[in-house]
């Protein structure tokens, strides 16, 4: 008598992983390197807030037609992990003694979607679930018609807003001289 209700539920359990999984984003595609315009070193402050946590990191970007690298820095200048992404696609290099709460390729979507030019992004998803949708305040990543990423602010200072993952990516000039512990950029 068991058997078959024990039979059931496990079936039932396994179709709500396979359909849970099944909505969520895969990997993006990227945009190609050669659309971003030659840049850096450039030092910025990054501000990574998820739920009560937060932490802060200086990161140097630098990115030409071959490559992107962001050097992520503690505070007090301690080189961290350094972000690649290149035709062999985007990982993390050295820091051992850093475990990053996202994946690089988490890292290295957020950064093309808010540095990578709007033509870039639309080519880059043709063909794809995924799409671009941009207004006065910013732009939205979404997939699947649903909104995965918001990023607003400005090239001085954006918010990367990760609508499903509870992530805000704050990246200032390293001279930011708003409130530090504000979430937002400045306004004109």
């Amino acid at each position: 008598m068991r058997r078959p209700f024990l039979r059931h539920a496990l079936l039932a359990a396994i179709l709500a992983l396979l359909f849970g999984c099944a909505g969520r984003p895969i990997d993006a595609p990227s945009p190609e390197l050669s659309a971003l315009p030659k840049a850096g070193p450039l030092t910025q402050r990054l501000t990574f807030t998820h739920q009560d946590q937060r932490h802060e990191l200086l990161g140097v970007l630098r990115h030409d037609e071959r490559s992107l690298r962001l050097v992520l820095l503690s505070p007090q200048g301690q080189r961290l992990l350094t972000l690649v992404r290149d035709a062999r696609g985007a990982r993390f290099l050295g820091g051992a003694e850093f475990e990053p709460p996202i994946s690089a390729e988490w890292l290295a979507n957020r950064l093309a979607w808010s540095l990578w030019p709007s033509s870039a992004l639309i080519q880059a998803f043709d063909g794809s679930d995924w799409s671009l949708v941009e207004d006065r305040q910013g732009r939205t990543i979404h997939y699947r018609n649903r909104p995965i990423v918001r990023i607003t602010g400005s090239a001085e200072c954006r918010i990367i807003d990760d609508i499903e993952g509870g992530y805000r990516l704050r990246i200032a000039p390293l001279d930011d001289d708003t409130d530090r512990t504000a979430d937002a950029c400045p306004t004109a």
